[in-house]
């Protein structure tokens, strides 16, 4: 007799959260891509609150075992599923200031991509030092660094890839019905401007956390080189907004090489170690 592996609770609200972004980002592509527009056939207020549904059902997943878990794991598959959350957050709340009509499509597409292979993805290694007030704060700051600036990465390869592709005949629907540059770039800069705040806040308390903890400073592992580099690279790309109104592909470029230093620091190795060599760090 065969015995099924035993599904957690988080495991099914996080399902439900993606079958909720799948249909959405059904439902977007035929309403927003289309050639010939048909009617929605949902309001803009539903559209919103199946978006706020999901988002529930996602974080109700998510952050329980992150905050109050006594065995916290984490890995590759928790740091995408929480890049999916941070992607369809910034969404939201951009969509307060902009108008975001059209971004929809790959919005979800990225969200439900990312939520998909954290459900595939075995889970992460324990977490082994003592849990504190502190170490659980520099533990989300740094991961929610790493999604706002793993967004704002994903807004630059769109800039790139509209700017390249805009006023050539064979631009395709998606890129004809994205958001004005100027509305992306805006949207990477905030992306950037809160990542570099968060990652600020990560890297200052992972002082006071290594004190505390392992009762000496930072060692100079590649990660935290690596998220310094990163760090430099965003504040001057912040400065040069700023003081010399760095902008477009130039400000693409140098979004794409910080969040490239991120990666290789934190999640690149981490998803090599753990998804392809069953390894941890």
């Amino acid at each position: 007799m065969t015995i099924l592996p035993e599904v957690s609770p988080a495991t099914y609200l996080a399902l439900l959260a993606l079958t909720i972004y799948l249909l959405l980002g059904w439902h977007f592509c035929r309403s927003r891509l289309a050639s010939a527009r048909p009617k929605s056939p949902i309001s803009p207020l539903i559209e919103q609150i199946l978006l706020l549904s999901g988002l529930t059902l996602h974080a109700l997943a998510l952050f329980p075992p992150l905050l109050w878990s006594n065995t916290l794991h984490f890995g590759a598959a928790e740091a995408l599923s929480l890049s999916a959350f941070a992607t369809l957050c910034i969404y939201l709340c951009g969509q307060l200031f902009w108008k975001m009509d059209g971004l929809q499509p790959p919005m979800l597409g990225i969200t439900a991509l990312f939520l998909l292979i954290s459900q595939l993805l075995p889970h992460g290694h324990p977490i082994t030092y003592p849990f504190s007030a502190l170490s659980r704060g520099h533990f989300l700051l740094a991961m929610f660094a790493h999604g706002m600036l793993l967004n704002a990465a994903g807004v630059a390869i769109l800039m790139r890839f509209a700017d390249h592709t805009l006023h050539q005949a064979k631009a395709g629907s998606l890129i004809r019905t994205l958001p004005p540059i100027m509305t992306l770039e805006r949207l990477m800069f905030a992306c950037v401007g809160l990542g570099f705040i968060l990652l600020t806040l990560a890297l200052l308390s992972g002082i006071f956390f290594a004190e505390q903890v392992f009762g000496h400073g930072l060692v100079f592992s590649h990660k935290i080189i690596l998220s310094i580099a990163a760090w430099l690279v965003f504040g001057t790309l912040l400065w040069g907004r700023w003081q010399r109104g760095w902008r477009g592909q130039f400000a693409a470029n140098w979004t794409l090489f910080g969040f490239s230093l991120l990666f290789l620091g934190y999640i690149g190795s981490r998803f090599v170690l753990e998804a392809l060599l069953h390894r941890s760090l």
